[in-house]
């Protein structure tokens, strides 16, 4: 790929959605640019350190072994926890550092990871199977111990381009056909993707779909294409006031420049606010319908029922499929 190739993948993401990828998926688009830069020049954009497992605590199902801490020349880092899971093969998964080591979003979320993990912990049986996102899966396993359906990525799911990037990080996909079925299911009318995954998942089994603003992002790699192209958009609003109540007026205002838009809100630790929109056919989704958006809090998706939803705007949520 020449850096004509580089700039118009990138081009297709505005300033608006690289905040958002990167305030929602911890950085991956910065490790895809950065990879790709890598690639051409010998010394590459970004340092990694290895730390001890014990370098800071974060209460896991699993111990964890090591962490992998990458470090951009440009801006922003990540970490990636080493464990061996319960069969003592070796596993990763993306993990937010508490203060002081992380940032102020780090923390948030390393608090709603554990308390997510007491949730399941006390709610779900012991034959649980959880279905989310690769990188979802894989922390939901790391923090709770549980069976997830979907154990790494998908090499078929991922555009091309940037296979090589995600092994690079990563490790090797895991090509099962599961992440495809999960994407058509997300991008699905809700009833349609709903019963594609209850043909799909094994019986007698208690079914557990975790799904994040982040699998927002996640699709729209899938299939190649920006959130907007979903029918998904985002926006940074400045808090007006104490809390996020002042600003619901200029929010709605936005929201309802598009016909039937229907929207959720995160305030982000920077005093301003995360608005995503989506138009009336992404909300009738799955994701949409699983999304904490206001369409869907007005009418519940029939078929599930919500077991955890997290404070922070809805970020992540849990629902057993029934």
């Amino acid at each position: 790929m020449n850096i004509a190739e580089i700039k118009k993948f990138l081009s297709k993401l505005n300033l608006k959605i690289i905040l958002g990828l990167v305030l929602l998926i911890g950085g991956i688009l910065l490790v895809v640019q950065s990879l790709f830069v890598a690639k051409r020049n010998s010394s590459p954009p970004f340092t990694v350190e290895t730390k001890e497992g014990k370098y800071f605590s974060v209460p896991t199902f699993f111990p964890i072994l090591k962490y992998f801490h990458y470090t951009f020349s440009k801006n922003g880092d990540f970490w990636i926890a080493h464990y061996l899971d319960e069969k003592k093969k070796e596993s990763l998964a993306r993990i937010y550092p508490p203060k002081p080591i992380g940032t102020e979003t780090d923390d948030i979320l390393c608090r709603l990871w554990e308390d997510l993990a007491r949730v399941v912990s006390n709610h779900a049986p012991p034959n649980s199977l959880f279905i989310g996102w690769w990188d979802i899966s894989q922390r939901l396993k790391l923090f709770t111990g549980q069976e997830v359906w979907i154990e790494n990525y998908d090499s078929t799911v991922i555009p091309q381009k940037v296979n090589f990037l995600f092994e690079e990080i990563f490790g090797a996909p895991l090509e099962t056909g599961k992440l495809a079925i999960l994407a058509k299911a997300y991008n699905s009318t809700a009833s349609e993707g709903l019963e594609m995954l209850k043909q799909a998942l094994p019986k007698n089994r208690a079914l557990f779909v975790c799904v994040s603003a982040e699998d927002i992002s996640n699709l729209a790699l899938a299939f190649g294409k920006t959130p907007y192209e979903m029918g998904f958009e985002m926006r940074i609003f400045p808090l007006s006031g104490s809390d996020i109540h002042g600003s619901i007026p200029t929010v709605m205002k936005w929201v309802n420049e598009k016909q039937s838009a229907s929207f959720f809100l995160q305030q982000l630790p920077t005093q301003a606010i995360l608005a995503w929109r989506a138009d009336k056919r992404a909300q009738e989704t799955l994701l949409g319908r699983l999304l904490p958006l206001t369409s869907s809090l007005k009418n519940p998706l029939a078929g599930v029922k919500l077991l955890y939803q997290s404070t922070w705007g809805g970020y992540i949520q849990i629902y057993k499929i029934e």
